[in-house]
């Protein structure tokens, strides 16, 4: 999957209401600490470890939003359950 691909279906994920709230409000947050001047590790600082923080926050966010907006699939038994 292409990068634009990528942004496109978390775009999409963000605007389904059958996505979970928790996630597309976690992805907010990140967005919104990825431009917030204040940091844990400050940019200017420690500059390796400084970008780490804001990418990583912002990487777990949309794979939890990818995760919780895979499509569900039904079992045998009639039980549904997500990605599998």
């Amino acid at each position: 999957m292409s990068g634009w691909a990528r942004v496109q279906r978390a775009l999409a994920l963000l605007r389904d209401p059958r996505t979970p709230k928790l996630p597309r409000l976690l992805v907010g947050i990140a967005v919104a600490y990825l431009l917030w001047p204040v940091d844990l590790l400050p940019d200017f600082a420690v500059p390796v470890l400084g970008y780490m923080d804001d990418l990583t926050l912002l990487w777990l966010s949309i794979r939890w939003l990818f995760k919780s907006g895979e499509p569900t699939k039904t079992s045998a038994d009639g039980a549904t359950r997500a990605g599998v």
